[in-house]
């Protein structure tokens, strides 16, 4: 396979893209193989993003850094609260509740 590749490495089009890229990537193509519980597709990771993406499409995004931290941040929340089998609105209602009488919010579930 590297054989084919090298024929390929030096050229300027998408073929020679595509085969330094590979090259580049060659040993981490296979790991699924040698490791267990290593997923050969990131088709897990995709999942995780479809709802902000999805969301992003919907509002058209925001105005400012300040809303893209917003979101950035209560999207982690909520797919971490999915990814631990919790509810987010509970869980955003207690940190509210904590921060206003000035105690940390238990996170050791996370």
């Amino acid at each position: 396979m590297l054989l084919i590749l090298s024929l390929f490495e030096d050229d300027t089009d998408d073929a020679g893209r595509l085969a330094r890229q590979i090259i580049r990537e060659i040993d981490a193509l296979w790991t699924f193989l040698e490791h267990d519980g290593v997923e050969p597709t990131n088709n897990r990771a995709e999942r995780s993003l479809r709802f902000g993406v999805l969301w992003r499409k919907c509002s058209l995004g925001t105005q400012s850094d300040k809303g893209n931290r917003w979101v950035e941040r209560i999207l982690s929340v909520k797919e971490t609260c999915r990814l631990r089998d919790k509810a987010t609105f509970p869980f955003l209602v207690e940190c509210l509740e904590c921060y206003f009488a000035g105690i940390s919010v238990d996170v050791s579930w996370i």
